[in-house]
């Protein structure tokens, strides 16, 4: 057989099993006078990253090259057929060329990984001739294209369809183009470049959509040959833009339309044009390849309109409360910092909004102390138990005016967000207790107290017999304490070498900072502590379903965080994902059959779902093992809720599906995909057998080259696991294909090895 039909063979193979069977589409390719078979992917298959693969993204910030593939699509190199909507037609988006690109969208859905850019990159006439400049914004196409990413080797890309020139553009179908997504700078990037930070995790997902930003305050032009500049929000973040579109750009040749624009010319090089304010700017979301591609996501506005010039909202930071803990015989003096990012703008008013047990709220004057630059008012004094909420507001002298609203501490636009909660506290002539700084009736789970130096008292629940001194990326450290076993009563305690010699049924007062780290209220900065008895009986767990905390379920969600630092006891388990979260390798998932739950290994256990860890007589779990109960600590990272079982004591009675007495075996062949996966320099296999079979593993090169034999020979059936080391070879995309009984089954996944 020709060594490129196999190669075919194998890149189809490689794609359709990859992206969960897609269908095969028949295309004829009028160049080569060939039909050839496809896959049928949606743009979400295309585009969709992990969650926590794009978390690893955020933490690197592209100082690891090799990474790259972290926020790229899985499916670069594979050709595929997309049927999509038009959202912009060729002859918009330039790069000051000649306009062969579309904006793409899937026909469903827009919220998240719905957009697609499609760009020809050679023989525009062939392109021409394939109706690649026929389609209308509206329109719905068939398109067949390869998936690449521009550039490669670099976190900051762009994923991109380029079409196979020869097969033509197919129209099905019309809708209406829906509305741009309304998002926020703090999406994509936080602070100024270079000194800020790209957000992968929440802005990779609009990729090629289009979407919009408002009340922005232009800060700086980026590059003065092309006409691009920097954004600044009210909260300081910074995003640039970038002449993507014939309308808003100063370089390039004439298309259908006169450019460089000598509207946007004027516009540009108008002495108001620094400090101007934006009300709205809306256009499509990418990275730049060029000398700037480190500031991340742009976005690139495409029609006149797209940029609306108007107002800026005012910025409020840095609220404090004095004192944190209000008794009784005390005010409450709040201030905050507010200002206004637009120069020809003042603020005219602050005001402290605030409710005495849930009643309407009152409104208090902020006074602007020029000493420090806050703006401060008081709550008055108020009897034992009272509960108290408060928002301030900003007001500028904009016509009309405009105001902003500052209601919690939480992060970005939540913080202004009053339906989820606000700055609250309870008067209180008693020391705090644990229930009094976890305790929050809004759903931003945020403490009242943050910032308080306090001392709290409890049982220690978890030592350095359980848990690590140093917390693993992405996990907890000691220690833990907790008073009874109601809701609201546990807590993480931050103290290193401090508390070392604290154990288990330690009854303590510790005295330090109340703090938030990533959603999670933990005692740090710990100045003194005091072990009043040893040996009490630690407070029993209290016993949940998994449901409770699952994947569906958000930080300050009702179900979840009352019992954030607390024992919590599952029973009935099992095991439903080995590999579920690309960020950290070790976590697996267990389900009750009320939903899965990520147990995240930061506890001192014996139990493992690493097939190498079993070389320090760690025991393996296994997809499908059942786990009659399973204690442990209530934590939240990365946007999830997670479990963390302490030492052996916490695990009930663990099945190996494998072991004596609970014999299952596979009902079917199957190759799971490789773990890890990129990988340095080894990686495993998993794969079922259902009958006793001649079962052959080999390994093929990109270009269909076998590379190495792993399995050749008749296994009984069961699951298996086999380990490939590719210390010898280059850095590359592999393929590995599983075959059983001559093609009874056969299989084939692609892997990516990064050295």
């Amino acid at each position: 057989m020709n060594r490129i039909i196999i190669i075919s063979i194998l890149l189809l193979i490689s794609i359709g099993l990859y992206a969960g069977e897609p269908q095969m589409i028949q295309r004829y390719n009028r160049l080569t006078g060939t039909w050839a078979a496809y896959p049928e992917m949606t743009i979400r298959m295309i585009q969709e990253t992990p969650h926590d693969s794009l978390l690893v993204a955020d933490n690197l910030q592209n100082t690891v090259p090799a990474r790259w593939t972290l926020q790229s699509s899985p499916h670069i190199g594979d050709t595929v057929v997309v049927t999509a909507l038009v959202m912009v037609p060729a002859k918009v988006i330039t790069y000051t060329n000649k306009g062969f690109t579309m904006l793409l969208s899937d026909t469903a859905s827009l919220s998240g990984w719905s957009g697609l850019f499609a760009r020809a990159t050679s023989d525009t006439a062939t392109h021409i001739s394939d109706g690649f400049m026929v389609p209308e914004a509206g329109d719905i196409i068939r398109i067949t294209g390869v998936i690449s990413d521009f550039p490669t080797v670099n976190m900051n890309s762009a994923t991109q369809f380029q079409p196979i020139p020869g097969i033509a553009v197919e129209m099905v179908g019309n809708k209406t183009v829906p509305p741009p997504s309304t998002k926020t700078v703090a999406d994509f990037y936080t602070g100024i470049w270079s000194g800020g930070k790209v957000w992968y995790s929440s802005g990779e997902q609009f990729e090629g959509a289009i979407i919009e930003l408002t009340n922005l305050t232009i800060d700086a032009k980026v590059n003065t040959t092309r006409g691009t500049f920097s954004m600044v929000d009210q909260d300081n973040n910074q995003i640039s833009m970038y002449d993507a579109s014939m309308y808003f750009t100063l370089k390039g040749t004439s298309i259908d339309h006169p450019y460089p624009d000598p509207l946007w010319t004027n516009i540009y090089n108008s002495p108001a044009f620094l400090s101007s304010k934006i009300d709205t700017i809306r256009g499509f979301l990418t990275i730049e390849s060029g000398q700037n591609a480190t500031r991340g996501y742009r976005i690139c506005p495409l029609y006149y309109g797209d940029i609306v010039f108007g107002k800026v909202l005012p910025t409020i930071t840095t609220h404090r409360r004095y004192p944190v803990v209000v008794p009784s015989d005390s005010t409450a003096k709040i201030s905050v910092k507010a200002y206004t990012l637009a120069p020809d703008r003042i603020i005219t008013s602050v005001t402290l909004k605030y409710s005495i047990d849930n009643a309407a709220f009152v409104s208090a004057a902020m006074t602007y102390k020029s000493l420090d630059t806050t703006y401060n008012a008081t709550i008055p004094q108020l009897p034992e138990n009272t509960f108290v909420r408060y928002f301030i507001e900003a007001v500028d002298d904009e016509t009309p005016p405009q105001t902003t609203t500052y209601a919690s501490s939480a992060f970005g636009g939540a913080s202004s967000d009053t339906s989820k909660g606000f700055f609250f506290y309870n008067v209180l002539n008693r020391p705090l207790t644990i229930q009094d700084i976890q305790y929050t009736p809004f759903t931003n789970g945020r403490t009242p107290y943050l910032g308080a130096v306090i001392s709290l008292s409890g049982v220690v629940t978890a030592d350095t017999a359980h848990l690590q001194i140093t917390a693993p990326s992405g996990g907890t450290s000691t220690w833990y304490m907790q008073t009874g076993n109601s809701p609201w009563n546990g807590i993480w305690i931050v103290g290193d070498t401090v508390l070392k010699q604290i154990r288990n049924g330690d009854s303590i007062t510790v005295t330090g900072s109340v703090a938030e780290n990533s959603d999670v209220t933990r005692i740090q900065y710990i100045s003194s502590f005091t072990v009043h008895s040893s040996g009490n009986p630690i407070p029993p767990p209290i016993e949940l379903q998994t449901l409770n905390f699952g994947s569906n379920v958000g930080n300050g969600n009702p179900s979840a965080e009352p019992y954030e630092g607390m024992l919590v006891r599952l029973n009935n388990l099992t095991i439903t994902n080995i590999y579920p979260t690309y960020a950290d390798p070790s976590e697996y998932e267990v389900d009750d059959g009320s939903g899965p739950l990520l147990v995240q290994q930061s506890g001192k256990n014996k139990y493992s779902n690493i097939p190498g860890d079993t070389i320090q007589s760690k025991t393996l779990l296994k997809l499908g093992d059942h786990i009659s109960s399973l204690t442990g600590i209530i934590y939240y990272s990365f946007n999830r809720y997670k479990f963390v079982p302490r030492n052996d004591a916490d695990f009930g009675t663990v099945t190996d599906i494998s072991g004596p007495g609970y014999i299952e075996l596979p009902k079917s062949y199957a190759l799971n995909q490789n773990y890890p996966n990129p990988f340095n320099p080894t990686t495993n296999f998993q794969f079922s057998i259902a009958n006793s079979q001649l079962t052959i593993l080999k390994i093929y090169d990109v270009l269909g080259r076998e590379v190495e034999t792993l399995v050749n020979e008749v296994l009984n059936p069961g699951t298996y696991n086999v380990k490939w080391d590719a210390t010898k070879y280059s850095s590359g995309v592999y393929f590995y294909r599983l075959v059983v009984n001559n093609g009874e089954y056969a299989s084939m996944k692609r892997m990516l090895l990064l050295k």
